[in-house]
């Protein structure tokens, strides 16, 4: 007699049954899935830091300048505010891609847990549309500085380069909250749940 395979129940043997699912995924630093999110990523945050840093170092040089020896960098007010913009929508995309942004939780007390999932949907929807037309604006924005070569006071900097940038950044943050609605819809993004000391 041979030897019976599999368990007493008549199941597939261990080795034959299938894996189990993958549960959903959070939030992650990649703005949409493949490898290309995953560099954009990585390229916007490096660009994030050195902004930053290249800022706090204009700071310090600046002031320590001024009061020390009386001789401020020329100029240093209109390349922060370039360096403002540049951190800013540098950051939107990777802050939207991980739904960080500020919320308020007045109404998760009352809704049902089983909405979440739907009120992100909802949520990060109208995100997109918002995103969308901030990048129209922008862009139509950078055209007329482009065409009229509108530049600053003082260090003559253009303005076209960094409206034009600052338009294909807040297009990138749409993209990354379209994919979210997407993933939401398919069940392949789980539900972040709230820090403990998120509300009340």
């Amino acid at each position: 007699m041979g030897e019976a395979s599999g368990d007493p129940g008549g199941g597939p043997p261990p080795g034959d049954r299938p894996a189990p699912p993958d549960p959903p995924s959070g939030p992650s630093d990649s703005l949409f899935p493949g490898r290309l999110g995953d560099w954009a990523g990585r390229v916007l945050g490096t660009v994030a830091a050195i902004v930053l840093f290249s800022m706090m170092v204009l700071t310090f040089v600046d002031v320590s300048g001024r009061k020390l020896l009386t001789r401020p960098v020329y100029g240093a007010y209109e390349i922060t505010e370039f360096l403002m913009g540049a951190l800013i929508f540098s950051a939107l995309p990777l802050v939207t891609a991980r739904e960080g942004h500020v919320t308020i939780d007045i109404l998760d007390h009352v809704l049902r847990p089983g909405f979440a999932r739907w009120q992100r949907v909802i949520v990060n929807a109208i995100s997109t549309g918002v995103l969308a037309f901030i990048a129209w604006r922008l862009w139509v924005l950078s055209a007329s500085h482009l065409r009229t070569h509108e530049v600053t006071m003082t260090l003559h900097i253009p303005h076209g380069p960094f409206t034009r940038a600052f338009a294909v950044m807040a297009a990138l943050a749409a993209v990354a909250c379209l994919v979210i609605v997407w993933e939401y819809l398919r069940g392949t993004r789980a539900v972040r749940p709230e820090s403990p000391g998120a509300g009340p």
